[in-house]
């Protein structure tokens, strides 16, 4: 099977998973499915040398994996907010070729606020930004799975604003 047609399955079932995603009523339920998420996404990206994206993903599983055990001792503290800002910032000087590789690392400390806050409210405004930085690198490695799921993040996120905006009224 050759590699586009894997990383559009893997991307295609990472599509899935972000749909779900804005979905969620609670913050850890976000949480679950941006885990399951970001494992398909790193898969996918790996399949097609966007090593950017690929390392911010890997990144994303494990700070998902520790805000989901918020409720230990261990997993509290502004202390992993900052770990998971650093490593989104390394992770672009690891992965450098080009200004490009900035948009994943910029994506991600992003999202690590987001989820930090365990707000689903503030996940779903950040979205724009995120997936607008997504988008853009997606376009430049060429993720036709990325790029989908980028349109289809921004349309699902737009909706929910529009239904929390709604409430508020």
């Amino acid at each position: 099977m050759g590699t586009q047609i894997m990383a559009s399955l893997v991307g295609a079932l990472g599509i899935g998973a972000n749909v779900l995603i804005y979905q969620q009523k609670t913050g850890k339920n976000l949480l679950i499915y941006k885990l399951a998420s970001d494992i398909l996404w790193a898969t996918h990206y790996l399949i097609l040398g966007g090593f950017s994206a690929f390392a911010v993903a890997c990144i994303g599983i494990v700070r998902e994996s520790i805000f989901l055990n918020q409720k230990h001792k261990w997993a509290q503290g502004r202390f992993w907010l900052w770990v998971f800002v650093l490593l989104s910032l390394a992770s672009a000087v690891l992965t450098w070729k080009t200004l490009m590789n900035l948009l994943p690392a910029i994506a991600s400390v992003l999202s690590v606020f987001g989820f930090w806050r365990n707000d689903p409210t503030l996940s779903k405004i950040l979205a724009f930004p995120i997936s607008l930085c997504m988008l853009t690198y997606d376009l430049y490695i060429v993720s036709h799975m990325g790029i989908a799921n980028e349109a289809f993040t921004l349309v699902s996120a737009t909706f929910s604003v529009i239904v929390l905006i709604k409430k508020v009224h």
